[in-house]
């Protein structure tokens, strides 16, 4: 039987067109394809489920509606350099938001490990680093991989988002669009590869999923992962194959095995100018040759 090939896409994605997008992920495997020597994959069934305006609109609702808020933290004349990033979305994101920066740059380097633990010393937070010293933790973050601070900001907030309010509404909306049967090819990228791990707890999908390819994954975070249900912290059981780029900041904590174990294929590539691009990474001879020995395109 042939293989539908599930493509779960990433962040940032609502006012896009599902169309397009799909034709981006499809343009970037065909060029994989030709460059691995294997025939095209025209025949392959795709679904793409489309959440991003979803994602948005939560995030829009949550602006609005949450209580947990400290007023005097959305005061925009502050100067002390201790306001949240994203106030409006109360406690709970702000506290993921933190926990993934910290993540983030103590898995940079040993200086980013140092400055992380400098500025949550005494804090009285558990470790947590406070708003004033998240911003420091941020700006030299931004400085070591030349990535604007507001972009940084974007991706903290929207998986904080997903992991804290999205999953269970996100899951429905891309439920709609998951094969009820035959087997799977799941290729997801960015948050979609939280998505993802999130939909392989389904006993029937994951017996029916040949090959799992995460591109530019978050699931080398700690803050991601212990914020993914407790029977979710561990391998899936089934072919996994994880792709990324060292400058990819979504990426950072690759490589994913010292974590998650076998069978974990990992193939690091050089996407150039576009570190993040889904098409970059399925354009990588490697990692399109991988999809097409599941799909069966020999």
């Amino acid at each position: 039987m042939t293989p539908t090939l599930l493509f779960v896409h990433g962040r940032r994605q609502h006012g896009q067109t599902p169309d397009k997008l799909q034709r981006k992920w499809s343009a970037g495997l065909a060029a994989g394809l030709v460059l691995d020597g294997r025939p095209p994959a025209d025949h392959i069934p795709v679904a793409f489920p489309f959440y991003g305006n979803l994602l948005k609109q939560l995030e829009d609702e949550l602006a609005v509606s949450d209580t947990d808020i400290d007023l005097e933290s959305l005061r925009r004349d502050r100067t002390d350099g201790a306001d949240p990033f994203h106030p409006e979305l109360g406690t709970k994101v702000g506290r993921v938001e933190r926990e993934l920066l910290q993540d983030l740059a103590s898995a940079r380097s040993d200086e980013g490990a140092t400055l992380v633990q400098r500025e949550t010393q005494g804090e009285g937070l558990q470790d947590l680093l406070s708003w004033r010293g998240a911003r420091r933790v941020l700006r030299w973050f931004a400085d070591s991989t030349s990535v604007d601070t507001e972009i940084i900001e974007l991706f903290l907030r929207d998986v904080a988002v997903y992991l804290t309010h999205g999953r269970a509404p996100v899951l429905k909306e891309v439920r709609k669009s998951v094969p009820e049967t035959g087997p799977v090819v799941l290729v997801s990228h960015s948050l979609g590869s939280v998505v993802a791990r999130d939909l392989l707890a389904d006993d029937g999908l994951r017996a029916r999923t040949t090959l799992w390819v995460t591109a530019g994954s978050p699931l080398g975070l700690d803050a991601v992962v212990k914020n993914l249900p407790a029977d979710e912290r561990k391998h899936p059981g089934i072919p996994w194959l994880t792709t990324f780029d060292v400058n990819d900041v979504v990426a950072t904590g690759h490589p994913l095995t010292p974590r998650w174990g076998q069978p974990l294929t990992e193939i690091e590539v050089d996407n150039k100018e576009e570190p993040h691009a889904i098409q970059r990474y399925l354009a990588h001879p490697q990692v399109a040759g991988g999809i097409a020995d599941a799909l069966g395109l020999t």
